[in-house]
């Protein structure tokens, strides 16, 4: 288990900081030479600083399939760092009871979900590949 294995995530991001320094004197002081050395190994595999968390996502579908779908990336204290919202449009119904997807839109937003970027993936009905247009 590891320094903090006993708290979970939302309690050290509730905890303060004098609580989780207290916390990791105690577990460190209680470690060998070997466990020191250990966990020094296993921090430098992780880029901590940089780890991003997929949030739980969001969406909504229909008989067709889904209509829209939103994902958020947010960092280690659950702060949100951009996301992406995907609609999905569909063609009228087939001869044969199908509805194939028309159009996905795909926007990229920021923290504040201001819109970075919009990109739309064309589907056809003919056999012919997706494609980008916009």
């Amino acid at each position: 288990m590891g320094i903090l294995g006993d708290y979970t995530l939302q309690q050290l991001k509730d905890a303060d900081v004098t609580v989780i320094r207290t916390k990791f004197k105690e577990k460190l002081d209680a470690m060998d030479k070997k466990q020191l050395i250990i966990l020094y190994l296993k921090g430098n595999d992780i880029d901590i600083e940089n780890m991003e968390i997929q949030d739980r996502e969001e969406g909504e579908g229909d008989s067709r399939g889904q209509l829209w779908q939103l994902q958020v990336v947010r960092d280690v204290l659950g702060n949100r760092l951009r996301s992406t919202r995907f609609d999905y449009t569909y063609y009228p119904p087939q001869p044969d009871g199908t509805q194939p997807r028309d159009t996905i839109t795909i926007t990229e937003m920021d923290a504040s979900d201001v819109v970075i970027s919009i990109k739309k993936l064309k589907h056809y009905t003919d056999g012919k590949q997706p494609e980008w247009i916009e």
